[in-house]
């Protein structure tokens, strides 16, 4: 999502990226040799026990079906999958409990099974759905099993669809596009017999998690719990939302998702405003989403989750793995203020909370120690998540490629909001606990959304409270 182009968010862009080269820095200098056992990173912890607390069926795993239509070369794609494999480590890496901890397991480079199966003549697409929806729940064995798998569906007509199953402890969002680049590449080589191209990686995810380990404890890790008790002293315990049902009535996991549309010109306004003040198009989402729900509720100390890459070394951006972490987001709002002058201050904020992004989201939680209400989690219940990473299709010469991705149908967050560009337009996927919200609300959700970010590029000098911003 582009930000407006203005010496102030060059001047803010500047700022943030001094802090995140002197974190880099820092980080560099602690990735230590690989010892014989592997510590899990703190972001597997968390898929770890949130795979764990669910026995029936996976909660963290993702399925991508991509359809294959022309010349495909199955052995070349077999063989790019394997080659896949033994680039990226994580890829077969199991993970499993120890004396003192969470570990992981680096499995030998292999060839990979990539099995073939035939669908049938009639209800190709209703057999072709079920399978990627059984792949999507089936439990697995994250000590023994690795964390991504491959199938390939064969349609009669000569078509086939390549089903990735893939487990939020081995990739996050970002990870799609560098996965899906680096097979392209690799599938290329295999079909022309040239190299791929694809320089060496300097680490693997295994040296990332034993630095952030070495960086993340003693008076470093204490350091970071010392801002966020402070940065959090007195936050409240939930976020209002208009519940249909009440949470504490029910521990129902299932969600529902909703996408919506936000015309392009709407985002393209919040951007214009946040770069008049120096701050980025996320920070003035996040203050529009502040607004929204502050005029539903009237609460105005509110907490919002943010996902943060956790990518400040370098050579973490070609990797795939799990480096994401959750940062709780705290906004007050004025209703004697104006936007421009919320904006300024979420912009401070974020800057300081971002410098302390690396703090394992668990850990901070155990260090503020919120109140816990009822069929609620603690701290954050809401996040709203800007997806800018990038991402990039598979590409495979003389073939044609279609991408979909099928999402887990539950979720312990009330409310998951995620943004992105698409085409002239922006899209905003709303994943909800349906035992809670119902769609209808929402919808409604999304239209006073829009409502605010509109009305606040329109006036963003005017107090929150005034007349020309209530009809948002």
């Amino acid at each position: 999502m582009a930000e407006a182009r203005t010496p102030a968010v060059s001047a803010a862009r500047i700022d943030f990226e001094r802090r995140l080269l002197a974190r880099a820095a820092q980080a560099r200098r602690t990735v230590a040799p690989r010892p014989d056992i592997v510590p899990a990173s703190f972001a597997q912890e968390r898929m770890w026990l949130s795979d764990w607390l669910d026995p029936d069926a996976s909660t963290e795993s993702t399925v991508f079906v991509i359809g294959l239509r022309g010349d495909l070369d199955v052995a070349a794609l077999r063989g790019a999958v394997s080659d896949l494999t033994r680039r990226h480590e994580v890829l077969r890496t199991v993970v499993e409990p120890g004396r003192g901890g969470l570990f992981q397991r680096v499995l030998p480079p292999s060839e990979v099974p990539v099995p073939t199966v035939d669908l049938p003549a009639d209800g190709a697409a209703e057999a072709l759905e079920t399978f990627a929806r059984e792949q999507l729940v089936r439990k697995l064995d994250l000590a023994t099993e690795p964390p991504v798998s491959w199938t390939l569906l064969r349609a009669a007509d000569g078509g086939h669809h390549l089903v990735l199953r893939m487990h939020h402890i081995a990739a996050d969002g970002w990870s799609e596009g560098v996965l899906n680049r680096d097979l392209s590449q690799l599938y290329r080589a295999r079909v022309t017999g040239e190299p791929a191209g694809l320089p060496e990686l300097p680490i693997q995810y295994a040296d990332f998690a034993i630095g952030q380990r070495e960086r993340q404890s003693g008076a470093g890790l204490e350091r970071g719990l010392s801002y966020w008790r402070q940065r959090l002293a007195g936050a409240p315990t939930t976020v209002p939302l208009p519940f249909d049902r009440p949470p504490g009535e029910t521990e129902a996991l299932e969600s529902g998702t909703l996408f919506a549309r936000i015309p392009g010109a709407v985002v393209d306004d919040l951007e214009t405003t946040a770069g008049a003040v120096g701050a980025s198009g996320y920070m003035a989402l996040l203050a529009a989403f502040a607004v929204t729900l502050w005029r539903g509720s009237d609460q105005r100390d509110l907490v919002v989750g943010s996902p943060v890459a956790g990518r400040e070394l370098p050579e973490t951006e070609q990797l795939v793995g799990v480096f994401t972490n959750t940062l709780p987001m705290r906004v007050l709002v004025r209703p004697e203020e104006s936007f421009a002058q919320l904006l300024r201050r979420v912009r401070e904020n974020a800057l300081d909370d971002f410098a302390q992004g690396e703090v394992p989201f668990q850990r901070l939680v155990d260090a503020v120690r919120p109140a816990r209400a009822p069929g609620r989690l603690p701290l954050v219940q809401v996040i709203l998540q800007l997806d800018n990473t990038g991402f990039a299709e598979p590409e495979f010469p003389g073939v044609e490629v279609s991408y979909r991705q099928l999402f887990a149908e539950k979720s312990a967050l009330d409310l998951t909001v995620s943004l992105g560009r698409r085409g002239a337009d922006h899209v905003a996927v709303w994943k909800y606990r349906s035992a809670l919200l119902a769609e209808s609300t929402v919808r409604g959700l999304h239209d006073r959304f829009v409502a605010v970010m509109r009305q606040v590029a329109r006036h963003p000098d005017a107090a929150l409270k005034d007349a020309e911003l209530a009809g948002s």
